[in-house]
This record gives C-alpha cells, structure tokens and sequence, in this order.
C-alpha cells in the first residue's frame, strides 16, 4: 500500500507496515505533458509495420519473463498475495497474453476484402477493410493485479499502433515504476508509452488530457466519474469496473469437490478479485454447503505472505478493510447469519478473517453489493428459476459460474445469466484465457480486454472503396434516366 507525502507516494507492506520504497510524484501539470510527448512519438510508430512493432513487443515480453521471479516477490510484498498466486495469477498470466499479442496481432490487423458479392448488381465496388491506430491512449491502472491488469492491454494498444500514457494504482507504484524500467529496457521509442506516479489529481490530470481513449480499470463510483468526463468530451473508452459475481449450485453437484472450489474462487487474493464468487445460491436446502464453507474458510491460514505456508494475505490497506468490515456488520444487520469470520484479525497488518454468512433473503445481499474483500453469502434457493432471478436482478455482471455435473443442462442455464464471463465447474481462473475476451456488462462496465476483441478496442476500423475514373455510372445525375423502378423488380425478384 502506498501514501502520497506531498511529491512522492510511499509504498509500505500491508502485512507488517514496513516502508518498502518510494516513487516521485508527477505533477498535475506535467501529465499534459507526457500526453503531447506521447503524441508526436505516435506519430511515427503508427506508421511502423506491425513486423517492426513486434520486435520493440517481444523484446518487452523477454524481459518481463526474465524478471518473472522479482516482479511476482515484489507484488507479493506490495499487495500482500502468497508468492504462488502472485507468480500465477499475475505473472504467467502476464507472460501468456503478451505471449498471443506478440503471435496474433499481425494477423488481427492485417487489412481485409471486403467483397462486393451480390452488391455487383447495384454497381458497388468492393473495398478494403483496415484497423487503424486511434492515437493516444489514456490508462488508469488498478492495485490488485499490478501487472495483469496493466501491461496486457499497454501491449495491445501498442500493437494497434497507439502511444500510451498510463498511470499506476498510487497503492502499487513500485510494480508500476517496475514495469515502466521495463518498457524502457525494451527501448520503446521516447515518449511512446509515459508513466505518471500519482493520486486521484493525477488521473483526472490525465482523464482531462487530450487524449484519444480511456482505459479505466477499478472500482465503480471512480469508473463513472472518468466515464463521465471523457463521454463530456466525445471520448469512448474501456471500464472494467466491479464484479459481485454469483455462483448457482444445482442439487446434483458434488459437495466436497465443489466446496472446495468455491472457498477458494471466494477468498483467492483475500476476496480483493473482481471475479472473486461472492454470492452463492444452493438450489434446495444451503445448510450442508454453508458448513462445508465455513470448514474451508476456518482451515485457510491467514498472515504474512512471505511465509510460504500462508494461503491469505492482507487487504491491501487499513481503510480498506474498516470499510469492508463495515459492509460485513450491515449484512448481519440486515439479517444475514455469521457462520464464520467477519472479524479483523489483532496485530500488525491489515488481516480479515475469511467470512461465510447465510442469507435468507436479497436485503444482507444488498449490503455487499460491491464489497472488496473475504466474504461469501450463501442463500437458498427454491428452484433453478429462482436462482436465475437472484443472479440476473443484481445490478453487477461481471462473471458467474453454474455448478452441476449435468454440462450440459449448465450450460443451458448459463446462456440465460447476464454476465460477460459464465464458466462451468471453474470460477476466476479462466480470466487468464489469452484469447478470450473478458469484460462485464451492466454496471460492470463495458468493453472487452484480451484476445482479438480487447486489441481491436484499440483501433478505429475504416474502410477504403477504389474505383477508376469514368465507367459506367447509371445512377449519377441526372435521376430521371435511371430506370428505378425496373431494377428494383428485377432485384426483388433475383433476391427477394
């Protein structure tokens, strides 16, 4: 966790309050800076092939893959994750979607025919389909997965033919200033890619920038005010924005096997994943599911990540968790059951016990709509229907999982849930596809990352129609030459 100190943010470890660094502060008044800095650089790099592009992007991947084992100890120490999670979740899933950036792009933006087909007939040429760059790029990057969440997609903007301005999460500028070390090894061109350090002033320096997009990655009151500010301007963006993610447990599903599986997707990163399950609905009676997650949550060992034996950190800082523990006593308060947990732990660091709570009704599930941090309710529900209904009225669609041994009937079931993620028997994890697009809906945002989807966010599509001069033109000036009415009913009839 980090502290701004006047020019400069102070990291600290969340798990002992030890000072690990400090990165300077940018100025308000540099961040337009590094945007038209950015800007002249793009102008020559959008005009770069993407064979010269890749060399610059693959040379960076080198790099992070060379420095795998100090970037995972260094989000261990700063965001409070188990090394293990810190290498998987954040590190290799990094590696793996630079990976397909670096072997798909080319063949992602490579320019396209479009055919006249049919179309010949009402004299249309065909055209040329291209993926141009947009120009600057704007990025507001998150603290819970600091490399994750934030050098995939500075990849793909890259790869589209975009300079990047980017500012690191102010509770994990050491990752931040980690990578941009990074990105200056790899010896991007000066000024393509600027790294501003800073607070909420520095990202709406940032948002108030000429720039092209916006790519906001975090919580969902911070995402609509910078949606908010860029739609004021005509500026599209990316939000990946808040999840509340549901889970439906059919009646035929395995208990010990998919317990397990949901304690974890529940409490991984300590709850702080915004595909983390935090609502579970057990089709039939709960109590057998609710006492098998709270043995799981009871057996997780809570504390210092640099202990490899521990399986849960820290939230990331002290406010952090009074909010979350606030969240947790108004859920009781609205009449939610405390199985397990839902207490901060005594001593050093900011420590919450893993949190199983019965519900049995929407209200206790109200009070947690958004929480960041170790928690899961379990309600039960009386049919399928209802547990459809429960997941599709709440405000988030993030990611949802249906649990069942019955695929096939669970991915009937899946088609019908409003969420941009649906997996079956798997929570989380899948997040780390390459390929697959990821991206909420609702009030989780909009937009996609990763995959052919997430890299064409960054470009702007145009199509080319050549023709040669003269030819034949019936349908120039003047109208009444052209023969409308006869070719109409020659085409209804060819094609209609």
């Amino acid at each position: 966790m980090a502290h701004a100190i006047v020019d400069s943010l102070v990291s600290r470890n969340p798990a002992t309050g030890e000072e690990l660094g400090s990165v300077a502060a940018t100025p308000v008044e540099e961040v337009a800076e590094a945007v038209a800095r950015a800007r002249e650089a793009q102008a020559h790099w959008g005009r770069l092939g993407w064979p010269e592009r890749k060399v610059y992007l693959k040379r960076w991947w080198k790099i992070l893959s060379r420095d795998a084992e100090i970037l995972a100890r260094l989000i261990r120490d700063e965001v409070g994750k188990p090394r293990a999670e810190a290498l998987a979740g954040d590190v290799i899933a990094t590696l793996d979607a630079l990976r397909w950036t670096v072997r798909h792009s080319g063949k992602v933006l490579r320019e396209e025919r479009v055919g006249a087909g049919h179309q010949r007939f009402l004299m249309l040429p065909a055209g040329r389909l291209s993926q141009r760059p947009l120009g600057v790029v704007g990025m507001i990057g998150t603290w819970n997965y600091p490399l994750f969440l934030n050098a995939p997609p500075i990849a793909q903007a890259l790869a589209a033919g975009n300079a990047v301005v980017w500012k690191p999460s102010e509770l994990a500028p050491l990752v931040g200033r980690r990578i941009e070390q990074s990105l200056e090894e790899a010896e991007m061109p000066k000024g393509l890619v600027g790294t501003v350090q800073g607070g909420s002033e520095v990202g709406r320096a940032l948002v108030e920038a000429p720039i092209d997009k916006g790519f906001f990655t975090g919580g969902i009151e911070n995402g609509r005010r910078v949606l908010s500010a860029l739609a004021s301007r005509g500026i599209s963006a990316v939000a990946e924005l808040s999840g509340f993610d549901p889970a439906i447990v059919l009646s035929d599903a395995p208990l010990v096997s998919t317990s397990r599986a949901l304690a974890w997707a529940s409490f991984v990163g300590a709850g702080q994943t915004c595909v983390a399950v935090k609502r579970i609905y057990i089709v039939g009676d709960p109590a057998a599911w609710v006492e098998a997650l709270a043995t799981q949550a009871a057996s997780l060992r809570v504390g210092n990540p640099a202990n490899e034996a521990i399986d849960l950190g820290p939230m990331i800082t002290e406010s952090a968790r009074e909010k979350f523990h606030a969240s947790i006593r108004a859920a009781v308060n609205a009449g939610a059951e405390l199985i397990t947990g839902g207490e901060p732990m005594p001593g050093p660091g900011s420590f919450y016990r893993p949190t199983v709570l019965l519900g049995r009704s929407t209200a206790p599930e109200n009070c947690l709509t958004g929480v960041f941090g170790p928690v899961v309710i379990v309600r039960g529900v009386p049919d399928v229907e209802s547990a459809i209904a429960a997941v599709n009225e709440n405000p988030f669609g993030l990611g949802a999982s249906v649990w069942s041994k019955n695929v096939r009937a669970a991915s009937a079931l899946a088609a019908r849930l409003d969420a941009g993620m649906v997996t079956i028997n798997e929570a989380v994890s899948p997040t780390m596809h390459a390929a697959a697009p990821f991206g909420g809906t609702k009030a989780s945002g909009f937009g996609r990352t990763h995959g052919t989807l997430g890299l064409r966010e960054f470009t702007q599509t145009q199509v080319v129609f050549p023709r040669s001069v003269g030819g034949f033109r019936p349908h120039y000036f003047p109208y009444g030459v052209l023969p409308v009415d006869t070719v109409f009913r020659l085409y209804r009839r060819l094609f209609h």
